[in-house]
């Protein structure tokens, strides 16, 4: 099973968080930045799951994207409604509300019920799971085990601004499985799925474009180097930031916007690439990889 998965936080995502200014045009990524992924998609017959926070879905071409990537055949999932800095420390009626909101705009937008649920911070909870499966959801894609939400949470906490007091994950976390397994903290039911985020063996890092942006060449060389050794599981995660083309600084508190559009186009072009092979062709979403895991 080969995933890939976009999260689509918007500009104003980061600006909220880090407490500055990117660009004015909230419509951008929907617009001009994203359909440059779905040719790139196009290109391989690949197909791709995103989540979209649902308060988006006000934008119209936020709506036509949607569409848009629903008719190529990608998936829609949930990313909750604003994508909270505090979304675990809210109480159960907040977080259904947060989800449930978000569920029935995809619904409404795109035609079809979305059945996958990423979380803020990548947090996941026991109200998350009998939420998810009041809503009839396959799968939770929150987890990212090892210690990457220790090294979040620090990060967040030098760079200021309102992220500081953003939630990262769990410490279970840790030592949370690599591979996908059915979510039992509420019962022996097998209905619902966590499809981790994929990491490095041994060091437990993450497979994703933010932490190879922010490492550097040796670790994107060595996320490479794992992928060309076929692993047999793979949800490779990157962000709707990721193909933005604004002018990048050295320093930036938003780590992608630190490389040039082409080198980053040019890496995630490579990612696919390998993705594809070790899949023996293009790629499906998790919505139908997991039909053949419940049957």
């Amino acid at each position: 099973m080969i995933y890939l998965h976009v999260d689509v936080d918007n500009l104003w995502v980061y600006e909220q968080e880090f407490g500055i200014d990117i660009y004015k045009d909230q419509e951008y990524i929907y617009s001009k930045s994203l359909p440059v992924f779905l040719e790139l998609l196009k290109k391989t017959g690949s197909k791709a799951t995103f989540m979209i926070v649902g308060q988006d879905l006000k934008l119209p071409a936020c709506q036509v994207f949607c569409k848009k990537a629903i008719s190529a055949g990608h998936e829609i999932a949930n990313h909750t409604w604003n994508h909270p800095i505090s979304f675990a420390t809210y109480p159960y009626e907040q977080k259904k509300k947060q989800i449930v909101k978000t569920h029935k705009r995809i619904a409404k937008v795109c035609g079809k019920e979305p059945v996958g649920f990423r979380g803020p911070g990548y947090y996941q909870d026991k109200e998350i799971i009998t939420i998810l499966r009041e809503l009839n959801y396959k799968y939770d894609a929150s987890v990212l085990p090892g210690i990457a939400h220790l090294l979040m949470s620090a990060y967040a906490f030098m760079k200021a601004g309102e992220n500081r007091y953003k939630t990262f994950g769990r410490m279970d976390y840790i030592l949370s499985p690599e591979h996908p397994y059915p979510i039992k903290e509420l019962g022996s039911s097998q209905d619902l799925l966590e499809l981790p985020i994929s990491i490095l063996p041994f060091l437990r890092f993450p497979i994703h474009t933010t932490f190879a942006y922010f490492f550097g060449s040796w670790y994107r060389q060595l996320i490479l180097r794992y992928l060309k050794g076929r692993p047999k599981y793979l949800l490779y995660l990157v962000h709707a930031i990721d193909f933005v083309d604004l002018p990048q600084r050295s320093n930036h508190p938003v780590i992608p916007l630190r490389y040039p559009l082409e080198q980053r186009i040019s890496f995630i072009k490579s990612i696919l690439d390998v993705l594809v092979k070790i899949n023996g062709g293009g790629l499906q979403t998790s919505r139908e990889g997991i039909k053949t895991i419940h049957h």
